[in-house]
């Protein structure tokens, strides 16, 4: 379990490139380098449609691969230029938000600079929703700053961002604890926090997010849509039941903002509940399954 600064310095199980570290090493641990490098060998298969690019049929299961070692191997397979090189979409893995995260943060801790991945909700995106959203946090000196690989060129101009990828305001990501609060606080409705394009909002996904965000702080980066303890409750149109809702209250008042890595540990330490246990139920292809999350084919299939 974590306990300093410096153990975000060092790969996870998630973001540990494998034999492709030095490979990783080639992009530079600048975080405008690291933005350019990730999206121009990465494209999210809900933006595909967008630019016009029909996901490869090969690429369809790359949304479901969990570690940074299963997506670079898809991605060399590929296209075996250095990761500096921007590929054509056709030649690039598909995963979600989550997977560009991962991979910049990998890029980081591979030059031993602290990052870690955070879960939370983009404004945006849609303006007047908080979509679902996860990025990178990466540590410069004196702060926490948060990074969205995601943002390539087009898709920031597409955006009209009024800011730059490498450092996105507080106020356009808010981690989910931050959105817990504001959601339990009444500044935000509960219907604005989610995937409103899919109708999959409320209270029961922001919880489920403070749940991931809990768990990535303490470099155990799951997939978005993987739960395990109350959250397998935390499904479509339930609610979180007041007791249960106090105990989110008291996790997210800990853990929202930048909180340092004794507090992310304790809190996970003194929550069992919040704990990622050896098997999870996924919801990846709609239908939920049950995984071991040390399940080859599941989590580095390549």
């Amino acid at each position: 379990m974590i306990a300093s600064l410096d153990d975000y310095r060092t790969q996870s199980e998630w973001t540990d490139p494998g034999p492709f570290a030095d490979r990783v090493r080639e992009i530079p641990p600048d975080p405008v380098a690291v933005v350019r490098a990730v999206s121009g060998f990465l494209m999210h298969p809900m933006l595909a449609p967008m630019r016009g690019v029909a996901v490869p049929e090969r690429a369809i299961g790359d949304r479901l691969v969990r570690s940074t070692e299963g997506i670079l191997a898809r991605v060399l397979a590929r296209d075996g230029r250095p990761l500096t090189q921007e590929r054509p979409p056709e030649a690039r893995a598909f995963p979600v938000c989550a997977g560009f995260a991962r991979v910049a943060t990998a890029v980081f801790r591979a030059h031993g600079v602290p990052a870690r991945c955070r879960v939370g909700f983009a404004a945006y995106f849609d303006p007047g929703h908080f979509e679902d959203h996860w990025v990178a946090e990466v540590w410069r000196g004196s702060a926490w700053q948060l990074l969205d690989a995601q943002l390539d060129r087009e898709t920031t101009a597409s955006l009209a961002a009024a800011f730059r990828p490498h450092d996105v305001p507080r106020g356009q990501f808010l981690d989910a604890s931050t959105a817990w609060r504001r959601m339990r606080a009444g500044d935000i409705d509960p219907g604005r926090l989610g995937l409103s394009p899919l109708g999959l909002t409320g209270a029961w996904f922001a919880a489920g997010n403070v749940m991931l965000d809990a768990a990535a702080l303490n470099k155990e980066e799951m997939l978005p849509w993987e739960k395990w303890s109350i959250g397998r409750e935390l499904v479509r149109g339930s609610e979180v039941p007041e007791p249960w809702a106090e105990r989110f209250d008291g996790v997210a008042a800990q853990l929202a903002g930048a909180p340092d890595a004794a507090t992310a540990a304790r809190v996970y330490r003194e929550s069992d509940w919040l704990r990622v246990t050896p098997t999870v139920l996924s919801f990846g292809d709609g239908e939920p399954v049950e995984l071991p999350i040390h399940e080859p084919s599941a989590a580095r299939a390549t």
